[in-house]
Protein backbone atom coordinates (compact mmCIF):
# COMPACT_ATOMS: atom_id res chain seq x y z
CA UNK A 1 0.00 0.00 0.00
CA UNK A 2 3.10 2.64 0.87
CA UNK A 3 4.79 1.52 -2.61
CA UNK A 4 1.53 2.50 -4.52
CA UNK A 5 0.84 5.65 -2.87
CA UNK A 6 4.31 6.39 -3.29
CA UNK A 7 4.15 5.98 -6.86
CA UNK A 8 1.20 7.51 -7.12
CA UNK A 9 2.52 10.54 -5.63
CA UNK A 10 5.35 10.57 -7.91
CA UNK A 11 3.61 10.43 -11.10
CA UNK A 12 1.01 12.81 -9.73
CA UNK A 13 3.53 15.74 -9.07
CA UNK A 14 5.67 15.02 -12.53
CA UNK A 15 2.07 15.34 -13.97
CA UNK A 16 1.61 18.63 -12.23
CA UNK A 17 4.84 20.30 -12.67
CA UNK A 18 4.73 19.32 -16.79
CA UNK A 19 1.59 20.70 -16.84
CA UNK A 20 2.84 23.91 -14.87
CA UNK A 21 6.26 24.16 -17.34
CA UNK A 22 3.95 22.94 -20.28
CA UNK A 23 2.04 26.29 -20.03
CA UNK A 24 4.81 28.66 -20.56
CA UNK A 25 6.79 26.45 -22.61
CA UNK A 26 3.81 25.69 -25.43
CA UNK A 27 2.80 28.76 -25.94
CA UNK A 28 6.62 30.32 -26.10
CA UNK A 29 7.18 28.55 -28.92
CA UNK A 30 4.49 28.91 -30.60
CA UNK A 31 4.89 32.83 -30.21
CA UNK A 32 8.11 31.62 -32.55
CA UNK A 33 5.97 30.98 -35.24
CA UNK A 34 3.66 34.07 -34.86
CA UNK A 35 0.25 32.51 -32.94
CA UNK A 36 -0.60 34.09 -29.89
CA UNK A 37 -1.93 32.51 -27.00
CA UNK A 38 -5.65 30.85 -28.22
CA UNK A 39 -8.33 28.49 -25.94
CA UNK A 40 -6.28 25.45 -27.29
CA UNK A 41 -3.27 25.93 -25.91
CA UNK A 42 -4.73 24.53 -22.63
CA UNK A 43 -6.19 21.32 -24.70
CA UNK A 44 -1.99 20.72 -25.65
CA UNK A 45 -0.42 21.28 -22.01
CA UNK A 46 -2.77 18.65 -20.75
CA UNK A 47 -2.37 16.65 -23.70
CA UNK A 48 1.65 17.02 -22.27
CA UNK A 49 1.14 16.49 -19.08
CA UNK A 50 -0.90 13.06 -19.69
CA UNK A 51 1.71 12.09 -21.91
CA UNK A 52 4.25 12.24 -19.26
CA UNK A 53 1.91 10.76 -16.59
CA UNK A 54 1.98 7.41 -18.92
CA UNK A 55 5.63 7.80 -19.24
CA UNK A 56 5.96 7.91 -16.13
CA UNK A 57 3.78 4.83 -15.06
CA UNK A 58 5.77 3.00 -17.43
CA UNK A 59 9.25 4.10 -16.05
CA UNK A 60 7.57 2.46 -12.73
CA UNK A 61 7.39 -0.60 -14.44
CA UNK A 62 3.73 -1.03 -12.41
CA UNK A 63 1.21 -3.80 -12.82
CA UNK A 64 -1.92 -2.43 -14.56
CA UNK A 65 -0.34 0.18 -15.93
CA UNK A 66 -3.56 1.49 -16.95
CA UNK A 67 -5.34 1.96 -13.97
CA UNK A 68 -2.18 3.57 -12.53
CA UNK A 69 -1.76 6.14 -15.02
CA UNK A 70 -5.73 6.32 -14.52
CA UNK A 71 -5.74 7.32 -10.77
CA UNK A 72 -3.23 9.38 -11.09
CA UNK A 73 -4.49 11.51 -14.11
CA UNK A 74 -7.61 11.94 -11.83
CA UNK A 75 -5.77 12.87 -8.25
CA UNK A 76 -4.28 15.59 -10.93
CA UNK A 77 -7.51 16.71 -11.98
CA UNK A 78 -9.08 16.05 -8.39
CA UNK A 79 -6.01 18.42 -7.24
CA UNK A 80 -6.22 21.25 -9.73
CA UNK A 81 -10.16 21.63 -9.44
CA UNK A 82 -9.36 22.64 -5.44
CA UNK A 83 -6.33 24.85 -6.04
CA UNK A 84 -8.18 26.28 -9.21
CA UNK A 85 -11.32 26.93 -6.61
CA UNK A 86 -9.30 28.19 -3.97
CA UNK A 87 -7.50 30.63 -6.24
CA UNK A 88 -10.35 32.18 -7.58
CA UNK A 89 -11.83 32.52 -3.74
CA UNK A 90 -9.69 35.40 -3.23
CA UNK A 91 -9.35 39.02 -5.19
CA UNK A 92 -5.16 39.69 -5.63
CA UNK A 93 -4.89 42.65 -3.58
CA UNK A 94 -1.23 43.04 -3.84
CA UNK A 95 0.13 46.27 -5.30
CA UNK A 96 2.59 44.12 -8.03
CA UNK A 97 -0.25 41.63 -8.99
CA UNK A 98 -2.50 44.95 -9.31
CA UNK A 99 -0.15 46.92 -11.30
CA UNK A 100 1.92 45.04 -13.46
CA UNK A 101 1.48 40.96 -13.24
CA UNK A 102 -2.21 41.11 -13.97
CA UNK A 103 -1.81 43.32 -16.76
CA UNK A 104 0.73 41.55 -18.25
CA UNK A 105 -1.88 38.59 -17.88
CA UNK A 106 -4.81 40.36 -20.07
CA UNK A 107 -2.16 41.39 -22.63
CA UNK A 108 -1.10 37.79 -23.26
CA UNK A 109 -4.41 36.17 -23.48
CA UNK A 110 -5.63 39.16 -25.12
CA UNK A 111 -3.71 38.33 -28.26
CA UNK A 112 -0.23 40.20 -27.59
CA UNK A 113 2.92 38.09 -28.77
CA UNK A 114 6.03 39.67 -27.45
CA UNK A 115 8.01 38.48 -30.02
CA UNK A 116 6.74 40.32 -33.02
CA UNK A 117 4.13 42.43 -31.73
CA UNK A 118 5.75 45.98 -30.36
CA UNK A 119 6.46 46.81 -26.79
CA UNK A 120 3.39 47.44 -24.24
CA UNK A 121 2.52 51.33 -23.27
CA UNK A 122 -0.16 50.96 -20.66
CA UNK A 123 -1.09 54.15 -18.73
CA UNK A 124 -0.34 53.08 -15.62
CA UNK A 125 3.76 53.53 -16.17
CA UNK A 126 4.27 50.15 -15.60
CA UNK A 127 5.91 49.60 -19.17
CA UNK A 128 8.87 48.88 -18.36
CA UNK A 129 8.66 45.61 -15.47
CA UNK A 130 5.87 44.23 -18.18
CA UNK A 131 8.22 44.28 -21.45
CA UNK A 132 11.57 43.73 -20.03
CA UNK A 133 10.96 41.18 -16.98
CA UNK A 134 10.43 37.27 -17.32
CA UNK A 135 7.03 36.63 -17.79
CA UNK A 136 6.66 32.52 -16.84
CA UNK A 137 4.27 33.17 -14.70
CA UNK A 138 2.30 35.53 -16.66
CA UNK A 139 2.82 33.38 -19.89
CA UNK A 140 0.79 30.37 -17.94
CA UNK A 141 -1.81 32.30 -16.21
CA UNK A 142 -2.81 33.75 -19.49
CA UNK A 143 -2.85 30.49 -20.96
CA UNK A 144 -5.12 29.64 -17.86
CA UNK A 145 -7.24 32.72 -18.63
CA UNK A 146 -7.60 32.42 -22.15
CA UNK A 147 -9.50 29.39 -21.64
CA UNK A 148 -11.55 30.15 -18.65
CA UNK A 149 -12.18 34.03 -18.72
CA UNK A 150 -11.27 33.82 -14.67
CA UNK A 151 -8.42 36.03 -14.18
CA UNK A 152 -8.50 35.41 -10.46
CA UNK A 153 -8.89 31.94 -10.82
CA UNK A 154 -5.74 32.14 -13.45
CA UNK A 155 -2.90 32.16 -10.37
CA UNK A 156 -3.97 28.38 -9.64
CA UNK A 157 0.27 27.83 -10.07
CA UNK A 158 1.11 29.11 -7.36
CA UNK A 159 -0.53 26.45 -4.92
CA UNK A 160 -0.82 23.87 -8.13
CA UNK A 161 3.39 24.01 -7.86
CA UNK A 162 3.06 23.89 -3.79
CA UNK A 163 1.22 20.77 -4.51
CA UNK A 164 3.63 19.14 -6.89
CA UNK A 165 6.52 20.08 -4.73
CA UNK A 166 5.40 18.23 -1.86
CA UNK A 167 4.52 15.13 -3.92
CA UNK A 168 8.20 15.12 -5.68
CA UNK A 169 10.00 15.86 -2.11
CA UNK A 170 8.27 13.28 -0.58
CA UNK A 171 9.29 11.10 -3.29
CA UNK A 172 12.86 11.88 -3.13
CA UNK A 173 12.97 11.65 0.42
CA UNK A 174 11.88 8.41 0.20
CA UNK A 175 14.70 7.26 -2.73
CA UNK A 176 17.26 8.63 -0.65
CA UNK A 177 16.16 6.64 2.63
CA UNK A 178 13.64 3.60 1.78
CA UNK A 179 13.87 2.39 5.01
CA UNK A 180 13.11 5.33 6.87
CA UNK A 181 9.75 6.38 8.25
CA UNK A 182 6.77 7.19 6.39
CA UNK A 183 5.63 9.88 9.08
CA UNK A 184 8.29 11.65 9.22
CA UNK A 185 9.16 11.87 5.36
CA UNK A 186 5.22 13.34 5.03
CA UNK A 187 6.11 15.98 7.96
CA UNK A 188 9.43 17.13 6.78
CA UNK A 189 8.43 17.26 2.42
CA UNK A 190 5.15 19.06 3.74
CA UNK A 191 7.44 21.60 5.12
CA UNK A 192 9.42 21.76 2.72
CA UNK A 193 6.53 22.42 0.43
CA UNK A 194 4.92 25.59 3.12
CA UNK A 195 7.77 27.68 2.16
CA UNK A 196 6.23 31.08 4.41
CA UNK A 197 6.80 32.78 0.74
CA UNK A 198 4.74 30.59 -0.96
CA UNK A 199 2.34 30.81 1.29
CA UNK A 200 2.20 34.84 1.88
CA UNK A 201 2.00 35.14 -2.08
CA UNK A 202 -0.59 32.05 -2.59
CA UNK A 203 -3.25 34.04 -3.10
CA UNK A 204 -1.69 37.01 -5.35
CA UNK A 205 -0.27 37.30 -8.42
CA UNK A 206 3.42 38.11 -7.02
CA UNK A 207 5.97 35.27 -8.60
CA UNK A 208 8.50 34.94 -5.84
CA UNK A 209 6.14 31.94 -3.97
CA UNK A 210 6.16 30.20 -7.37
CA UNK A 211 10.09 30.56 -7.31
CA UNK A 212 10.20 28.99 -4.21
CA UNK A 213 8.24 25.89 -5.49
CA UNK A 214 9.88 25.64 -8.55
CA UNK A 215 13.57 25.48 -6.50
CA UNK A 216 12.00 22.94 -4.30
CA UNK A 217 10.98 20.95 -7.34
CA UNK A 218 14.51 21.43 -9.24
CA UNK A 219 15.93 19.65 -5.65
CA UNK A 220 13.47 17.31 -5.40
CA UNK A 221 14.05 16.27 -8.99
CA UNK A 222 17.86 16.48 -8.48
CA UNK A 223 17.88 13.95 -5.43
CA UNK A 224 15.73 11.21 -7.82
CA UNK A 225 18.46 11.68 -10.31
CA UNK A 226 21.10 11.12 -7.87
CA UNK A 227 18.74 7.95 -6.27
CA UNK A 228 17.87 6.17 -9.97
CA UNK A 229 18.76 6.74 -13.64
CA UNK A 230 16.33 7.76 -16.43
CA UNK A 231 15.28 10.31 -18.89
CA UNK A 232 12.12 11.47 -17.92
CA UNK A 233 13.44 12.55 -14.60
CA UNK A 234 16.59 14.31 -16.77
CA UNK A 235 13.96 16.06 -19.16
CA UNK A 236 11.51 16.56 -16.08
CA UNK A 237 14.21 18.50 -14.50
CA UNK A 238 14.99 20.66 -17.71
CA UNK A 239 11.95 21.51 -17.84
CA UNK A 240 11.61 22.89 -14.41
CA UNK A 241 14.77 24.61 -14.94
CA UNK A 242 13.39 26.10 -18.40
CA UNK A 243 10.46 27.18 -16.54
CA UNK A 244 12.32 28.63 -13.20
CA UNK A 245 14.73 30.70 -15.57
CA UNK A 246 11.94 32.93 -17.12
CA UNK A 247 10.13 33.60 -13.77
CA UNK A 248 13.05 35.91 -12.76
CA UNK A 249 16.34 37.14 -13.67
CA UNK A 250 17.74 35.67 -10.43
CA UNK A 251 16.46 33.02 -11.12
CA UNK A 252 18.93 31.83 -13.79
CA UNK A 253 21.62 31.91 -10.98
CA UNK A 254 19.57 29.62 -8.63
CA UNK A 255 19.32 26.69 -11.13
CA UNK A 256 22.76 27.37 -12.46
CA UNK A 257 23.85 26.97 -8.79
CA UNK A 258 21.78 24.00 -8.34
CA UNK A 259 22.59 22.02 -11.35
CA UNK A 260 26.29 22.65 -11.16
CA UNK A 261 25.77 21.34 -7.34
CA UNK A 262 24.18 18.32 -8.90
CA UNK A 263 26.87 17.77 -11.46
CA UNK A 264 29.23 17.78 -8.43
CA UNK A 265 27.94 15.43 -6.45
CA UNK A 266 27.34 13.09 -9.27
CA UNK A 267 31.38 13.48 -9.91
CA UNK A 268 32.26 13.13 -6.53
CA UNK A 269 30.36 9.77 -6.20
CA UNK A 270 31.32 8.64 -9.55
CA UNK A 271 28.01 8.11 -11.28
CA UNK A 272 30.02 9.56 -14.56
CA UNK A 273 26.96 7.77 -17.06
CA UNK A 274 24.71 9.88 -15.00
CA UNK A 275 26.80 12.73 -15.15
CA UNK A 276 27.41 13.12 -18.92
CA UNK A 277 23.87 12.87 -19.63
CA UNK A 278 22.64 15.45 -17.19
CA UNK A 279 25.23 17.63 -18.75
CA UNK A 280 24.00 17.72 -22.01
CA UNK A 281 19.92 17.88 -20.37
CA UNK A 282 20.69 21.05 -18.56
CA UNK A 283 23.11 22.44 -21.26
CA UNK A 284 20.19 21.91 -24.29
CA UNK A 285 17.66 23.37 -21.70
CA UNK A 286 19.35 26.31 -20.23
CA UNK A 287 19.85 27.31 -24.47
CA UNK A 288 16.56 26.57 -25.03
CA UNK A 289 15.44 28.28 -21.78
CA UNK A 290 17.33 31.53 -22.98
CA UNK A 291 16.97 31.61 -26.78
CA UNK A 292 13.72 29.78 -27.46
CA UNK A 293 11.54 30.14 -24.01
CA UNK A 294 13.17 33.47 -22.67
CA UNK A 295 13.74 35.12 -26.27
CA UNK A 296 11.43 38.13 -25.14
CA UNK A 297 12.99 39.27 -22.79
CA UNK A 298 16.66 37.83 -22.58
CA UNK A 299 17.81 38.14 -26.44
CA UNK A 300 15.24 40.97 -26.79
CA UNK A 301 16.49 43.46 -24.42
CA UNK A 302 20.61 42.36 -25.53
CA UNK A 303 19.49 43.17 -28.79
CA UNK A 304 17.35 46.85 -27.54
CA UNK A 305 19.08 47.78 -24.14
CA UNK A 306 22.77 46.17 -24.76
CA UNK A 307 21.98 43.31 -21.62
CA UNK A 308 19.62 40.66 -21.12
CA UNK A 309 19.05 41.86 -17.72
CA UNK A 310 17.95 45.05 -18.28
CA UNK A 311 16.87 47.01 -16.56
CA UNK A 312 18.26 46.14 -13.70
CA UNK A 313 21.43 45.89 -15.00
CA UNK A 314 23.33 47.72 -17.67
CA UNK A 315 23.22 51.01 -19.03
CA UNK A 316 19.61 52.60 -17.28
CA UNK A 317 19.60 50.52 -14.43
CA UNK A 318 17.16 50.47 -11.58
CA UNK A 319 18.37 49.49 -8.09
CA UNK A 320 14.60 48.15 -7.10
CA UNK A 321 16.38 47.69 -2.96
CA UNK A 322 17.70 51.28 -2.48
CA UNK A 323 14.37 52.13 -1.45
CA UNK A 324 13.29 49.83 0.45
CA UNK A 325 16.82 48.56 2.71
CA UNK A 326 16.64 49.37 6.06
CA UNK A 327 19.19 52.22 7.18
CA UNK A 328 21.28 50.22 9.38
CA UNK A 329 21.63 47.77 6.66
CA UNK A 330 23.33 50.23 3.99
CA UNK A 331 26.59 50.15 5.60
CA UNK A 332 27.03 46.12 5.82
CA UNK A 333 28.27 43.85 3.72
CA UNK A 334 25.23 40.71 2.40
CA UNK A 335 26.13 38.36 4.74
CA UNK A 336 26.37 40.88 7.67
CA UNK A 337 22.40 41.85 6.20
CA UNK A 338 21.12 38.53 6.33
CA UNK A 339 22.09 37.57 9.69
CA UNK A 340 20.92 40.67 10.83
CA UNK A 341 17.57 40.57 8.84
CA UNK A 342 16.64 37.29 9.89
CA UNK A 343 17.65 37.83 13.92
CA UNK A 344 15.48 41.06 13.97
CA UNK A 345 11.58 41.72 14.44
CA UNK A 346 10.05 40.82 11.79
CA UNK A 347 8.41 43.57 9.19
CA UNK A 348 6.88 44.89 5.85
CA UNK A 349 7.88 46.72 3.14
CA UNK A 350 8.75 49.98 3.32
CA UNK A 351 10.23 52.84 2.00
CA UNK A 352 10.94 54.65 5.52
CA UNK A 353 13.72 52.52 6.06
CA UNK A 354 13.07 51.91 9.62
CA UNK A 355 16.22 50.54 11.24
CA UNK A 356 15.97 46.84 12.24
CA UNK A 357 15.23 45.76 15.68
CA UNK A 358 17.24 42.73 17.11
CA UNK A 359 14.97 40.81 19.11
CA UNK A 360 15.03 37.54 21.25
CA UNK A 361 14.91 34.44 19.18
CA UNK A 362 11.01 32.31 19.90
CA UNK A 363 9.33 35.26 20.93
CA UNK A 364 7.43 37.91 18.49
CA UNK A 365 4.96 41.00 19.07
CA UNK A 366 1.91 41.86 17.54
CA UNK A 367 3.32 43.95 14.95
CA UNK A 368 5.26 40.92 13.41
CA UNK A 369 1.89 38.92 12.83
CA UNK A 370 0.74 42.38 11.23
CA UNK A 371 3.84 42.03 8.66
CA UNK A 372 2.46 38.34 7.30
CA UNK A 373 -0.69 39.89 5.81
CA UNK A 374 0.56 40.79 2.69
CA UNK A 375 3.10 39.23 -0.01
CA UNK A 376 6.04 41.59 1.12
CA UNK A 377 7.14 40.67 4.50
CA UNK A 378 11.12 42.07 3.78
CA UNK A 379 12.88 41.97 7.37
CA UNK A 380 12.64 38.63 8.71
CA UNK A 381 10.60 37.54 5.96
CA UNK A 382 10.89 33.70 6.58
CA UNK A 383 8.13 34.58 10.02
CA UNK A 384 8.69 35.44 13.45
CA UNK A 385 10.38 32.36 14.65
CA UNK A 386 12.58 31.86 12.28
CA UNK A 387 15.87 33.02 13.96
CA UNK A 388 15.10 30.19 16.78
CA UNK A 389 14.70 27.96 13.82
CA UNK A 390 17.85 29.16 12.83
CA UNK A 391 19.77 28.49 15.90
CA UNK A 392 17.88 25.05 16.18
CA UNK A 393 19.06 24.11 13.36
CA UNK A 394 22.92 25.17 14.50
CA UNK A 395 23.01 22.70 17.22
CA UNK A 396 21.28 20.31 15.55
CA UNK A 397 24.05 20.18 12.97
CA UNK A 398 26.60 20.52 15.46
CA UNK A 399 25.35 17.42 17.32
CA UNK A 400 25.32 15.90 14.17
CA UNK A 401 28.93 16.55 13.37
CA UNK A 402 29.84 15.76 16.91
CA UNK A 403 28.17 11.91 16.21
CA UNK A 404 28.68 11.48 12.58
CA UNK A 405 30.58 13.20 10.87
CA UNK A 406 30.48 11.38 7.27
CA UNK A 407 26.25 12.58 6.76
CA UNK A 408 26.81 15.85 8.61
CA UNK A 409 29.36 16.74 5.89
CA UNK A 410 26.65 15.47 3.22
CA UNK A 411 24.11 17.68 4.69
CA UNK A 412 26.48 20.54 5.20
CA UNK A 413 27.40 20.03 1.28
CA UNK A 414 23.66 20.54 0.02
CA UNK A 415 23.33 23.99 2.61
CA UNK A 416 26.17 25.11 0.97
CA UNK A 417 24.71 24.90 -2.50
CA UNK A 418 21.70 26.32 -1.28
CA UNK A 419 23.73 28.99 0.53
CA UNK A 420 25.62 29.90 -2.47
CA UNK A 421 22.66 30.20 -4.57
CA UNK A 422 20.96 32.95 -2.19
CA UNK A 423 24.14 35.02 -1.67
CA UNK A 424 24.51 35.58 -5.69
CA UNK A 425 21.83 37.93 -4.77
CA UNK A 426 23.11 41.22 -2.56
CA UNK A 427 19.61 41.05 -1.75
CA UNK A 428 19.78 37.74 0.54
CA UNK A 429 18.34 40.01 3.45
CA UNK A 430 15.16 40.19 1.91
CA UNK A 431 13.20 36.37 2.03
CA UNK A 432 11.40 36.55 -0.58
CA UNK A 433 13.99 37.79 -3.06
CA UNK A 434 16.07 34.22 -1.57
CA UNK A 435 13.02 31.53 -0.83
CA UNK A 436 15.61 28.72 -1.20
CA UNK A 437 16.79 29.44 2.70
CA UNK A 438 13.53 28.02 4.20
CA UNK A 439 15.06 24.59 2.92
CA UNK A 440 18.41 25.12 5.25
CA UNK A 441 16.96 24.29 8.68
CA UNK A 442 14.50 21.12 6.86
CA UNK A 443 17.56 19.65 5.49
CA UNK A 444 18.86 19.30 9.09
CA UNK A 445 16.04 18.24 10.36
CA UNK A 446 16.45 15.53 7.78
CA UNK A 447 19.91 14.88 9.01
CA UNK A 448 19.04 14.53 12.48
CA UNK A 449 15.59 11.97 11.60
CA UNK A 450 19.09 9.83 9.94
CA UNK A 451 20.87 8.83 13.14
CA UNK A 452 18.66 6.05 14.60
CA UNK A 453 19.08 5.44 18.37
CA UNK A 454 20.46 8.82 19.62
CA UNK A 455 17.68 10.46 21.66
CA UNK A 456 19.31 13.50 21.62
CA UNK A 457 19.34 14.06 18.00
CA UNK A 458 15.92 12.95 17.93
CA UNK A 459 14.52 14.88 20.46
CA UNK A 460 16.24 17.75 19.00
CA UNK A 461 15.37 17.30 15.47
CA UNK A 462 11.19 16.98 17.00
CA UNK A 463 11.89 20.11 18.58
CA UNK A 464 13.01 22.11 15.47
CA UNK A 465 9.92 20.12 13.42
CA UNK A 466 7.66 21.51 16.30
CA UNK A 467 8.84 24.95 16.10
CA UNK A 468 9.16 25.16 12.23
CA UNK A 469 5.54 23.74 12.32
CA UNK A 470 4.39 27.00 14.52
CA UNK A 471 5.93 29.09 12.41
CA UNK A 472 4.01 27.71 9.13
CA UNK A 473 0.91 27.70 10.98
CA UNK A 474 1.21 31.34 12.60
CA UNK A 475 2.45 32.67 9.03
CA UNK A 476 -0.49 30.82 7.09
CA UNK A 477 -3.36 31.53 9.62
CA UNK A 478 -2.24 35.49 9.80
CA UNK A 479 -1.81 35.25 5.97
CA UNK A 480 -5.35 33.96 5.33
CA UNK A 481 -7.09 35.67 7.64
CA UNK A 482 -6.20 39.12 6.76
CA UNK A 483 -6.51 38.17 3.10
CA UNK A 484 -10.12 37.12 3.72
CA UNK A 485 -11.48 39.81 5.82
CA UNK A 486 -10.18 41.97 3.05
CA UNK A 487 -11.67 40.08 0.34
CA UNK A 488 -14.74 40.15 2.35
CA UNK A 489 -14.64 43.93 2.42
CA UNK A 490 -14.22 44.65 -1.15
CA UNK A 491 -17.23 41.97 -2.08
CA UNK A 492 -19.59 44.27 -0.31
CA UNK A 493 -18.03 47.28 -1.60
CA UNK A 494 -17.98 45.69 -5.36
CA UNK A 495 -21.85 44.14 -4.72
CA UNK A 496 -22.71 48.32 -3.52
CA UNK A 497 -21.68 49.61 -6.67
CA UNK A 498 -23.19 46.95 -8.74
CA UNK A 499 -27.08 48.37 -7.15
CA UNK A 500 -26.40 52.09 -9.15
CA UNK A 501 -28.31 52.60 -11.91
CA UNK A 502 -25.89 53.40 -15.29
CA UNK A 503 -22.29 53.49 -15.39
CA UNK A 504 -19.82 54.69 -12.79
CA UNK A 505 -17.21 57.02 -12.91
CA UNK A 506 -13.63 55.27 -11.91
CA UNK A 507 -10.46 56.25 -11.67
CA UNK A 508 -7.59 52.97 -11.58
CA UNK A 509 -4.45 54.31 -10.45
CA UNK A 510 -1.63 51.59 -10.96
CA UNK A 511 -4.36 49.21 -11.00
CA UNK A 512 -6.16 49.18 -14.57
CA UNK A 513 -6.35 45.66 -14.24
CA UNK A 514 -9.34 46.31 -12.08
CA UNK A 515 -10.92 47.05 -15.09
CA UNK A 516 -11.80 43.26 -15.50
CA UNK A 517 -12.42 42.94 -12.37
CA UNK A 518 -15.60 45.19 -12.69
CA UNK A 519 -16.21 44.40 -16.30
CA UNK A 520 -16.55 40.65 -14.83
CA UNK A 521 -19.27 41.94 -12.26
CA UNK A 522 -21.03 43.39 -15.12
CA UNK A 523 -20.38 47.06 -13.73
CA UNK A 524 -20.40 49.85 -16.55
CA UNK A 525 -17.51 52.59 -15.86
CA UNK A 526 -16.26 55.79 -17.42
CA UNK A 527 -12.80 56.41 -16.67
CA UNK A 528 -11.62 60.05 -15.16
CA UNK A 529 -8.72 61.46 -13.99
CA UNK A 530 -8.54 63.17 -11.14
CA UNK A 531 -11.85 61.95 -9.96
CA UNK A 532 -14.33 64.60 -8.52
CA UNK A 533 -17.28 63.83 -6.52
CA UNK A 534 -18.21 63.81 -3.25
CA UNK A 535 -19.29 59.90 -2.40
CA UNK A 536 -16.14 58.39 -3.71
CA UNK A 537 -15.74 54.98 -2.43
CA UNK A 538 -11.74 53.73 -2.71
CA UNK A 539 -12.23 50.10 -2.69
CA UNK A 540 -9.94 48.14 -0.57
CA UNK A 541 -6.73 47.89 -1.25
CA UNK A 542 -7.07 47.97 -4.69
CA UNK A 543 -5.71 51.26 -5.86
CA UNK A 544 -9.65 51.90 -7.12
CA UNK A 545 -11.51 54.85 -7.04
CA UNK A 546 -15.50 55.11 -7.60
CA UNK A 547 -18.35 57.52 -7.27
CA UNK A 548 -21.08 55.62 -6.07
CA UNK A 549 -23.87 58.02 -8.22
CA UNK A 550 -24.02 56.94 -11.20
CA UNK A 551 -22.67 59.57 -14.12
Amino acid sequence: MKNRLLALMLISGLTLLVFTAGSLIVPSVLFMFGISITKLHVGLVIALAAGVAWMTVKMLHLEHPVRYWGVALAASALLFVVCFWISGSFYDLSYDGQAYHQEAVIYLADGWNPVYDEALSVPTGHSLWINHYGRASEIASAVMYKATGLIEHSKVFNLLLMVASFFLSLSALQALRPEGSITRAVVVAALFALNPVSIYQAFSFYVDGLLASSLLCLVALACLIFARPGWLLLSAYSAMMIFTMNIKFTAIAYAGVLTIGLLVVLYMSEQFGRLKQLFKVAAVGGLIGIFLVGYNPYVTNTLTKGNPFYPLAGEGAVDIFETFIPRNLETMNRFEQTVNSYFSVMAGNSSEKIPTQIKLPFTFTERELMAMSAPDAAVSGFGPLFSGVLLLSIILLGLGFHYRKGAAMAALGVIGILAISAFVNPAAWWARYVPQFWLIPLICVWLGFSYKGNRLITSTSWLLIAVIAINTLMVSGTYTYYQWTWNQTLRAQLAEIQTVQGPVKAEFTYSWSNRERLAKLGIAFVEESPLACEDKLVLIRSGTSICKQPE
